[in-house]
Parts: structure tokens; C-alpha cells; sequence
């Protein structure tokens, strides 16, 4: 029998990767996207939504508005500016962490995880499925495979069915996983991707999530 997933669904690549991936490896019982006052909400949510209708997931929206009422990051709150890189610079750790600091929200994955895992254990899902990778796990520290694990260790004593967190891409950057998207039996949609940290209409093309994709769709 196929494991049974519950998938955190932002509508950006890595995410919408892992939903590909885990369409098919596992039985995907929900997807879940969350609202936390992000400047990307609409375009975010259009995409997850377009995903969901393409691989017949589940969908449901997970309301946090508190969480962007913290304020602090520059990904909800609109008086400071989404910090803008160039491309040259994604290799320059030292500005890449000062990017991190401006759009970190605090603690976003780890809500994100454990809500997710409460709708796991209530759906009898084994795993919640988030769209972690290398690239990012040097600044953010909850991108990273320490993190996966010791989510898991903790979901392991606050379920009772043991969820685990997993990720298809923890391994990969994000060329490769591009290439592994590409390398699907069944086409992956790019197009619906939004992985722009301002809300459109196009993306900015100059904040570091643009830059990183961009830099992958030209094999570099």
C-alpha cells in the first residue's frame, strides 16, 4: 500500500515539486496551503489551486493571520522593502543571510509543519511532505535536513500515530530540482509556478526567489 501524505502547498516550485513527486509515490489525501498576510497571497493561492486541479488533490486553505501580524518580515509587512539581489550575488553567503533576515517570518515552517501534522493524524496520513532543499538550507535553517529530522523525532511524541516530515528535493538545489521535475513520467507544469515574493501581476525578477529560479532554468 502507498503512503498517504499530507503536502504543505505554497504554489512555488519546490513545493509544487514535491506534490509531483509525492502524486506519484504516495497517495496525497490533502494538500494545504496557508494564509498568513504574505504580499504573494492571491498569486500563491492561484497557483496552488491550479496544481491541485491538475494532479486531483484535495485542496484546503489554512487561514494565519496572526502569524504576518507579528510583523518584522518584509514578506508581510508592507513599509519594508522585499530586498532586491542581483544574480552575481547568490553566491555571496554573507548577503544571502542578510536577504534571509529581511524576509524571515518567525517560525513559519514550524507552525506549518505541525498543522499539517494534526490534519495527518487525523486523516490517518503517515507524512506531511514539504518542499525543503539544500540551496536554501544554507540560510534557512529550516530548509535543511537537520530540520526534517528533528521535526520528525518531535512529531514522533506529539502524535500518536508518529507522523513524519519527508522531502524529495532535501537533497537537491535548485537545478536539480528542475531536472528531476523534468524527468517525470507525467509533464510537470511549470507555467503555474509562483515562486515571486511580490504579488504580481509578473514576477519582480529581482528578489532572491526569482533570482533562484531563474539561475535553475538556465541550467546554472
Amino acid at each position: 500500500m502507498r503512503e498517504s501524505s499530507v503536502v504543505l502547498l505554497s504554489g512555488g516550485l519546490d513545493s509544487a515539486v514535491n506534490l509531483a513527486f509525492c502524486a506519484g509515490r504516495a497517495r496525497v489525501v490533502l494538500a494545504l496551503t496557508f494564509m498568513y498576510g504574505q504580499r504573494a497571497a492571491a498569486r500563491e493561492l492561484e497557483a496552488a489551486r491550479r496544481f491541485c486541479a491538475y494532479y486531483d488533490v484535495r485542496h484546503e486553505v489554512v487561514e494565519l493571520a496572526w502569524l504576518g501580524a507579528l510583523g518584522g518580515s518584509a514578506l508581510t509587512d508592507t513599509s519594508r522593502a522585499v530586498p532586491c539581489i542581483a544574480a552575481g550575488v547568490l553566491e555571496d553567503s554573507s548577503a544571502c543571510r542578510r536577504m534571509a533576515d529581511a524576509v524571515w517570518v518567525p517560525n513559519r515552517n514550524g507552525v506549518f509543519v505541525n498543522i499539517a501534522a494534526a490534519y495527518a493524524e487525523r486523516l490517518g496520513a503517515v507524512q506531511v511532505v514539504a518542499g525543503f532543499n539544500r540551496e536554501e538550507a544554507a540560510t534557512f535553517p529550516d530548509n535543511s535536513a537537520d530540520y526534517l529530522q528533528k521535526a520528525s523525532a518531535a512529531l514522533g511524541c506529539s502524535t500518536r500515530s508518529g507522523v513524519r516530515v519527508v522531502s524529495y528535493t532535501i537533497d537537491m538545489d535548485k537545478k536539480g530540482i528542475l531536472a528531476g521535475a523534468a524527468k517525470l513520467e507525467r509533464r510537470f507544469p511549470l507555467e503555474y509556478v509562483w515562486s515571486c515574493y511580490g504579488p504580481g501581476p509578473g514576477p519582480c525578477g529581482e528578489c532572491e526567489s526569482c533570482r533562484r529560479l531563474e539561475r535553475a532554468m538556465k541550467g546554472q
